[in-house]
This record gives structure tokens, C-alpha cells and sequence, in this order.
């Protein structure tokens, strides 16, 4: 078990470069996944924290007149 401990070991650090390109299309792709992830993030954020705030604070006349809306179709039917 020593033995083979010992050649991973060895084998991990007797590396050689990898001889890989990176291209300008990885980068760009990289920035799009930090950028997605950060943008969800916040709209998380926003949609967890700003959107009650604002609905606590804001008029709330907004929401009678949704209720006035329904009941003035309900009677025209």
C-alpha cells in the first residue's frame, strides 16, 4: 500500500507541461459564466430583499386598484 502511495506521489509531481492552447474563446466563456453567476446573484438578492421592501414602503394603491378591476369585470358578466 506504501509502494503505491509512493508511485502516485511520484508520478503527481514529476509533471511535464501539457503543450495545450488556450484560446480567446475560453476567456470569453469564462467571463460569460462569471458574469451569469454574479448577475444571478443579484437578482436573487433583488428579488429576495428590494421587491417586498418596495412593496412595503411604496402607496399599496396599487392593490385596491387590482381588487376594484376584478370586481368591475365580475359585474359586467
Amino acid at each position: 500500500m506504501k509502494t503505491i502511495i509512493f508511485i502516485a506521489l511520484v508520478v503527481m509531481l514529476y509533471s511535464t507541461n501539457a503543450q495545450a492552447y488556450v484560446g480567446p474563446g475560453l476567456g470569453v466563456g469564462v467571463i460569460g459564466a462569471i458574469v451569469g453567476v454574479v448577475g444571478a446573484i443579484l437578482m436573487a438578492i433583488i428579488g429576495v430583499f428590494w421587491y417586498p421592501l418596495k412593496r412595503m414602503f411604496g402607496k399599496g394603491d396599487d392593490d385596491e386598484s387590482l381588487e376594484d378591476e376584478d370586481d368591475s369585470d365580475s359585474e359586467k358578466e
